[in-house]
């Protein structure tokens, strides 16, 4: 009974250590790819409260860009962006504004910008219909 706890004992050591020996990650988180789709790692922000998510596949993706029209329409400014996409583009000082009356016209135009590496706010005039979108690099 001795010897196998004493053997027990020193694998759990070595398996430590070999484990805490390696140079590198194990996992490279930038190109996760799940059973669903892609893993997306989002910031968002909801008048001004900054939130961080991870969402795993394409449609989780699409159901948050719904929300975050949705949020904008009840009167919320929305801002996001789509962390791996951004931290492959340079950052410029540049600045896109386009507006348009036509929720799928909004959601596929902040869609492609966030894929282009830009941060993304929406704000929604109730009065007049309009999305106003502004995207930043």
């Amino acid at each position: 009974m001795r010897k196998t706890i004493t053997t027990i004992a020193l694998f759990a050591m070595l398996g430590t250590l070999a484990v805490s020996c390696q140079k590198e990650n194990i996992i490279d988180e930038t190109n996760i790819v799940a059973e669903n789709g892609t893993v997306y790692t989002v910031s968002y922000a909801v008048d001004g409260v900054t939130h961080q998510l991870t969402l795993v596949g394409d449609e989780a993706w699409h159901d948050f860009l719904n929300r975050m029209l949705a949020l904008a329409e009840e009167g919320h400014e929305v801002s996001f962006r789509n962390e791996e996409a951004a931290s492959r583009v340079v950052s410029t000082k540049e600045t896109v504004t386009y507006t348009t009356s036509n929720h799928d016209d909004a959601y596929n135009w902040a869609e492609k910008m966030l894929n282009d590496g830009y941060a993304v706010t929406i704000r929604y005039d109730k009065e007049k219909k309009i999305y106003t979108c502004y995207a930043f690099k």
